[in-house]
């Protein structure tokens, strides 16, 4: 009775706060972006921890702060598209200012792809000083610190972000950090080539193909930006135009040296269908979604595995205060899943609804920066080690059971992903 009453509490809790989603998303466009949002400071009130209790050990799993657009050929791409536009006197004056800012844009970001800017930098930045105001036991005195990054380069630099910022505070720090290509099996294991594979089944293809073409009407933007309704027939794709444009949209929030946005492009019901789009696609692809049989998740089991086997090195005695990860929303992603955290657990085909109704959202999950912390805590006056899991350093609860929540026995917790793992 207390299991049924529980589930019941927690889908009551889940239905109320997902009602107000569009409310939520109407009132921050920015969240709009998907995972391109700009992570947004916490302001959270911890539970304290059990009488006794001290943190003695963080593991932890970080996504690169703010980039510039991942692709370089989209930049390429929206400049020559405007500029030919213009040339065939195609462009109404909106549309010719915002072909004016896709150009200032293309030089500011040339040979910039995916690079991190200074706004993600200073995103780890504060992470780290709050961890260790947060967790100053942690920290304290030469604690050895164990940090791990993707090859790629906006990780190595979030990583150094974050590190000098711990040796800033404490000098005495003993940092480790590596990035090197062993390390993708676990910091960010995904591959395209699977993910195209159960992206490609017939019923999760016609259920995704369906709400897109109900969300994505570009046909008012074409009118807002092209003077000449034949040009667009012939030359532009209007689908893959909002689509792309709705991303390059996205990614302005987090680059620094611009000092304009593409706001007058979309209409806020324009946003949001792209966003309940994008929302949808991160669910099919990493998310517990029954028309993709969540195997996404599974990209996250290497990660899952070295997260609880560094756990119990530290928690054995090997000296390690925190193990820190640096890498990416598709490591990110598929590992809150994995572990059914609050939040990143839904399982249901309805995609129209997932957020207003199941409360998934991959903002809450995967903004900029967006992180996952386990803060170990030991008492002297018993053998049980607890933990609490912070998503985005907001406390979330686990699927499992505790009379403490969000503080769980570590040997509770541990023993359920390992069963999960030899699934």
């Amino acid at each position: 009775m207390k299991k049924l009453f529980l589930t019941f509490s927690i889908f009551i809790a889940v239905a109320a706060s997902a009602q107000s989603v569009k409310d939520e998303v109407y009132a921050d466009k920015n969240k709009m972006c998907s995972n391109y949002l700009k992570y947004q400071t916490p302001k959270e009130k911890y539970t304290p921890a059990p009488k006794g209790y001290k943190p003695f050990y963080i593991s932890h799993y970080g996504r690169h702060g703010s980039r510039y657009h991942y692709s370089a050929s989209d930049y390429a791409f929206f400049d020559k598209l405007f500029l030919s536009a213009d040339s065939a006197q195609a462009l109404t004056e909106l549309g010719k200012s915002v072909g004016k800012r896709v150009h200032q844009l293309y030089v500011d970001a040339h040979q910039r792809a995916g690079d991190l800017t200074q706004t993600g930098a200073k995103q780890h930045i504060e992470i780290a000083k709050r961890m260790v105001q947060s967790y100053p036991d942690v920290f304290k005195g030469n604690a050895k610190i164990d940090v791990k990054a993707s090859t790629s380069g906006r990780c190595i630099m979030s990583m150094d972000a974050f590190c000098r910022q711990l040796q800033a505070m404490n000098p005495q720090l003993s940092i480790t950090a590596e990035s090197s290509k062993r390390l993708m099996t676990y910091i960010c294991n995904d591959s395209w080539d699977t993910i195209s594979v159960y992206m490609s089944d017939t019923l999760w293809t016609n259920r995704f193909n369906a709400l897109h073409e109900k969300y994505v009407k570009p046909e008012r933007m074409m009118r807002a930006l092209f003077s000449d309704s034949l040009y667009v027939e012939k030359y532009i794709d209007k689908v893959q135009f909002m689509r792309k444009f709705y991303e390059i949209y996205g990614s302005m929030q987090g680059i620094d040296d611009v000092n304009f946005d593409f706001a007058d492009v979309f209409t806020d019901d324009e946003l949001y269908g792209n966003w309940i789009v994008q929302n949808a696609w991160w669910y099919g692809a990493y998310g517990r979604c029954p028309l993709t049989h969540a195997r996404g998740t599974k990209f996250a089991k290497n990660l899952l595995r070295n997260i609880l086997d560094e756990a119990d090195k530290a928690l054995a005695g090997n000296g390690t205060s925190a193990t820190l990860r640096f890498g990416h929303d598709t490591g990110l992603l598929p590992l809150c899943c994995l572990m059914e955290l609050e939040g990143c657990n839904a399982r249901t085909a309805d995609l129209e609804n997932l957020s207003n109704k199941w409360g998934w959202c991959d903002f809450k999950i995967i903004p900029m920066a967006g992180n996952l912390q386990m803060i170990f805590y030991k008492s002297k006056k018993s053998y049980d080690v607890l933990v609490k899991v912070l998503l985005n350093e907001r406390e979330v609860d686990l699927p499992v059971y505790s009379d403490m929540a969000p503080y769980y026995k570590w040997n509770d917790v541990e023993q359920y992903y390992r069963n999960i793992l030899n699934e």
